[in-house]
């Protein structure tokens, strides 16, 4: 798929390279700046001003809906449905075939992760806590960490808080369980750990880098 500056909108042959199909998304205005992003099989388009969504079934790119979502910031998929974050904070949970809202947030949540059809959100003092996809429903406090990047989609999830005593605890963050289970201390790390299961890099006290294995 390209996007021209233009607004035009192109699908091609992944293989030949040949156009299979274009649309113009801006007529009338190709000063205006759009955000477009692809997620599974639709294209979301959200125009210029930010207060709608509209969405294309790929490959195709026949539209399907328009919906009213101000300030988007970004959309992902999560759990079948369409979670679009807003630029102030709260999300809003779309049908992908519909464009309907299947239920909103408007607090300051932030999306952090989406496991086993549970959403993992972030509050603004770093707690964290486990909900329902299809419903919202908040499905257990997780405690206050901070999420630990890993190399690969598909580990656990890992969170990590510093002790008063130059120790670091280190937690998986079991969304399908709704509860977080401490797997290991680690002694003299501030943090900045970066993790490829069972292996975790992190920073010590004194400014070196270290590996350690986990405990199952």
């Amino acid at each position: 798929m390209l996007v021209q500056p233009t607004g035009e909108v192109q699908v091609h042959d992944a293989g030949t390279g040949d156009l299979l199909r274009s649309i113009d998304t801006l007529p009338g205005d190709r000063s205006a700046y759009q955000r477009v992003q692809v997620v599974d099989d639709l294209l979301l388009l959200v125009p210029p001003g930010g207060t709608r969504l509209v969405g294309h079934r790929l490959p195709g790119l026949d539209p399907l809906w328009t919906a009213d979502v101000p300030l988007v910031s970004y959309v992902v998929g999560c759990a079948g449905l369409l979670c679009a974050l807003q630029q102030t904070g709260g999300l809003q949970v779309l049908d992908p075939a519909t464009g309907a809202v299947r239920w909103s947030d408007p607090g300051r949540d932030t999306l952090a992760d989406v496991r086993d059809g549970r959403l993992l959100v972030a509050g603004p003092d770093q707690r964290y806590a486990a909900r329902d996809a299809t419903t919202g429903g908040a499905r257990a406090e997780l405690g206050r960490w901070n999420l630990v990047p890993s190399l690969r989609r598909d580990d656990p999830l890992l969170g990590v808080r510093p002790l008063d005593d130059g120790r670091l605890v280190v937690a998986e963050l079991d969304l399908a369980a709704g509860r977080s289970r401490i797997v290991d201390v680690l002694p003299d790390v501030v943090g900045n750990c970066q993790a490829s299961l069972p292996t975790l890099l992190c920073q010590r006290l004194d400014g070196s880098t270290a590996l350690w294995r986990l405990r199952s």
